[in-house]
């Protein structure tokens, strides 16, 4: 979204660091509360995948609510895979793609709109595509390519070959792509600097968290739980 709409490196900085603040917190706040509502695990799953705001966190909000409901002794139906299931879903195929279209739709805004009134100057169509977040491609090319290699296999034996010797050695370099890419942030970050912008970023944002996770409570626990329950009980079924 930065590159989009050529925010400056202070500006990505502070979104970084409330995203980054808000997560931790999310971590234990959403499964503890997924608790005291006693949340079937898929419900809670897809909820964490509407309110949280980073995916490592997210999955880690989701890994501990389906541990508690799988010891529970019942007292919390749904298991740790329903609880991934749901959160994978709605998080990281349903939210970070659509990131690339409002990217998309603020590069537009940004070059068509912002700057032409600054600069007084058209921009060249070129110019979109330069600012286009190419990861929405990469995630495209990386599910097709999956799903075009795990074709012939059943979900058993996706289980046993395919996920131990393609799918987590990606994970693992996803996993220190995201390390190094925050600890470089984290290098550059200067907290004396973030201090100066003021009250406003926090507060707008804060804002947004609360109205998401009000929101994404209400569609996930109340529209759609008999549709959460319901998938991730076929899905375990057949599996």
């Amino acid at each position: 979204m930065a590159g989009a709409v050529k925010a400056t490196k202070e500006q990505v900085a502070v979104a970084v660091s409330l995203v980054i603040l808000w997560a931790i917190v999310m971590i234990f706040l959403l499964p503890f509360a997924s608790k005291a509502l006693q949340l079937h695990a898929a419900v809670a799953g897809a909820w964490i995948g509407n309110s949280e705001f980073a995916d490592a966190a997210g999955l880690a909000a989701a890994q501990t609510y389906g541990g508690m409901a799988e010891s529970s002794a019942g007292a919390i139906q749904g298991t740790s895979e329903q609880a991934l299931a749901t959160f994978t879903l709605m998080k990281v195929i349903g939210r970070d793609i659509w990131i690339g279209i409002w990217a998309f739709i603020f590069a537009l805004i940004a070059t068509l709109r912002w700057e032409v009134e600054e600069t007084g100057a058209k921009p060249r169509p070129v110019e979109i595509w330069w600012r286009f977040p190419k990861f929405v491609l990469g995630f495209l090319v990386a599910s097709a390519l999956i799903t075009f290699l795990s074709a012939g296999y059943s979900y058993a034996d996706y289980k046993k070959l395919v996920e131990p010797n393609l799918v987590a050695p990606l994970k693992d370099l996803r996993s220190w792509a995201f390390i190094f890419c925050f600890l470089s942030i984290g290098l550059t970050t200067r907290l004396r600097d973030l201090a100066g912008i003021g009250s406003r970023p926090f507060v707008g944002f804060t804002v947004g968290v609360i109205v998401n996770v009000i929101l994404g409570f209400w569609l996930s626990a109340v529209i759609f739980a008999e549709y959460w329950t319901y998938w991730t009980g076929l899905f375990a079924a057949a599996h």
